[in-house]
């Protein structure tokens, strides 16, 4: 366990208990703690996709398109949506990835105005083998924590996702 000395978000609320005594930092302290554990896993998960030979980016598209099962195909319009990106930076990641070889863009001759992206054999493997390099990463990160905490992380989680989504995350309701 870490000492108090050596927690960052700990000598944050010391630091605002000494200028502003009356201020709750309970709730900034919370969004600290997730914002700075995100950040330490997005980076972990950045360096083991690089060393894996892949970028997130990549990664993005080549996992949704195989999560759709067979054909593993997708607008780039629905594509972009799915994975919150503009549509230039959609384009821009199909280039790539049908440069390595991994998607290809099939001409619809029912609507030539779009062209889907399909994975390619080669791609599904790709999609396939970092899916499971990821899942791994993220058990390794998570093993720490205990079948009942991870159950506790997972639905207070879910609460304020749903909370944040829906428009009610001011407000106090009791559970």
């Amino acid at each position: 366990m870490r000492s108090v000395d050596s927690d960052p978000i700990v000598r944050l609320q010391d630091e605002w208990r000494h200028e502003l005594p009356d201020l709750d930092t309970h709730a900034m302290a919370t969004v600290a703690r997730l914002n700075r554990t995100r950040a330490m896993v997005m980076r972990e998960i950045e360096t083991e996709l690089v060393a894996a030979g892949s970028s997130l980016a990549d990664f993005d598209v080549l996992a949704t398109l195989r999560r759709q099962g067979p054909p593993y195909r997708m607008k780039p319009s629905t594509l972009a949506r799915t994975i919150m990106l503009s549509a230039s930076g959609v384009t821009s990641r199909i280039d790539h990835l049908e440069r390595a070889g991994l998607v290809e863009r099939v001409h619809d001759p029912t609507n030539r105005r779009t062209a889907p992206v399909v994975l390619t054999e080669r791609g599904i493997a790709e999609a396939e083998r970092l899916s499971r390099g990821l899942v791994e990463i993220e058990e390794r990160i998570m093993s720490s924590l205990t079948a009942r905490q991870r159950q506790t992380r997972d639905a207070s989680l879910a609460t304020l996702a749903t909370r944040i989504e829906s428009g009610r995350s001011s407000g106090s309701e009791s559970d």
